[in-house]
């Protein structure tokens, strides 16, 4: 319990990082392309303009929804990761709900 106070300020010092953290995501056909930061909030998007033709709109929705649920399995890797750096291997169920 004496070290509680410095895992509480390594656990906020991790969550700024996190914020910073970011992976970029697309799709194989270069149609969409998203940014997350490891709080999981989307910090870019760009579509490729021939895209955004009605006569491909299924395509592009398919597209969004792929890379996005990509993006949010990476960077809940990259939480989970960066975590287990932190705690050193320690066990400490459910910490990554936390961020």
């Amino acid at each position: 319990m004496q070290n509680m106070g410095s895992i509480i300020q390594q656990m906020q010092q991790v969550q700024q990082a996190l914020k910073e953290m970011k992976i970029e995501v697309g799709d194989p056909a270069g149609i969409f392309r998203m940014v997350i930061n490891g709080r999981q909030e989307v910090a870019g998007v760009e579509f490729d303009p021939a895209a955004l033709s009605p006569d491909k709109i299924e395509e592009l929705q398919d597209a969004v929804a792929a890379v996005f649920n990509r993006a949010i399995a990476e960077s809940k890797q990259m939480v989970k990761l960066e975590i287990a750096r932190m705690t050193q291997g320690m066990n400490l169920p459910n910490l990554a709900g936390m961020f």
